[in-house]
């Protein structure tokens, strides 16, 4: 009778030690995020003192040797294709992170890896012949999967191709082919949402080219590239109140867009 319940509590106690382990490796990975796109997505918000010091809650950042520390502004100072370091600010990211981390309950890993004034023929499979910075996202992005699995990507670009005049046709076109390759290199389907964001919305560049890509260009992009969300910038302020031919979201319009950007990107997972 003895050998009998004690089987039996072992048993149970080996289901139990099953559970439990199962329990913790689910605990123990991350949910990844892929950051890429242009300045904005970089950041160029001006730092308050307290940014490079206060640790974002519930958020980790890959960094220059492919492992996950405790993230703190600038999340884009590991990017492998940054400008300097100077110019590393605060992006969306710093409102992106802890608002997923909040919606969750998740340990959020942010892979940021983003490139001031580039356009999207630098992002494209092959690039511009000169370059691929999605060559550039991937050697960090795909390293980052053994911690955890990809949940989202956010992009945020296209003030260099409103500029260039390609952010019409060809823009969606290679869009749509670089999002398909990320995709297939990273090991991931059409599960794995996308969230772009509107560029600034006053005097940077001339209206009607804003008007036409927030409204044109990225409301086709939703329609034709598979599970892909815009995320609006309505009444998001620039950083230079008195030169608004500047395209940069001020501080605490990057936040607040940051968490826009989360918004979506739980609505899409939930």
């Amino acid at each position: 009778m003895k050998k009998h319940v004690k089987f039996i509590c072992l048993f149970f106690c080996a289901i139990s030690c099953v559970i439990h382990f199962a329990s913790c490796s689910d605990d123990d990975g991350y949910d990844i995020y892929l950051l890429i796109g242009q300045s904005n997505c970089a950041g160029r918000g001006y730092f308050l003192p307290e940014d490079t010091v206060n640790v974002l809650d519930g958020v980790w950042l890959l960094n220059a040797d492919l492992v996950p520390e405790p993230a703190v502004a600038p999340l884009n100072r590991y990017s492998n294709i940054r400008k300097d370091m100077n110019w590393q600010l605060v992006g969306p990211g710093v409102g992106f992170g802890p608002a997923m981390h909040q919606k969750t309950g998740r340990k959020v890993l942010l892979v940021q890896n983003a490139r001031g004034g580039s356009a999207l023929e630098s992002w494209q499979v092959g690039g511009d012949s000169k370059v691929s910075y999605l060559d550039s996202a991937l050697v960090r992005t795909i390293p980052a999967l053994q911690y955890g699995k990809l949940k989202g990507i956010v992009w945020h670009q296209g003030e260099t191709d409103i500029t260039n005049g390609t952010a019409g046709d060809i823009y969606i076109e290679r869009f749509a082919a670089m999002i398909a390759e990320l995709r297939k290199r990273v090991g991931v389907g059409e599960e794995v949402p996308v969230v772009v964001g509107e560029v600034g919305q006053w005097a940077w560049e001339d209206s009607t080219k804003i008007e036409a890509f927030n409204h044109g260009t990225l409301d086709r992009l939703t329609r034709e590239v598979p599970n892909c969300h815009k995320v609006s910038s309505d009444g998001l302020d620039y950083r230079m109140p008195d030169n608004p031919g500047d395209p940069h979201f001020s501080r605490d319009a990057a936040i607040e867009f940051g968490r826009r950007y989360a918004e979506a990107m739980f609505a899409t997972n939930n």
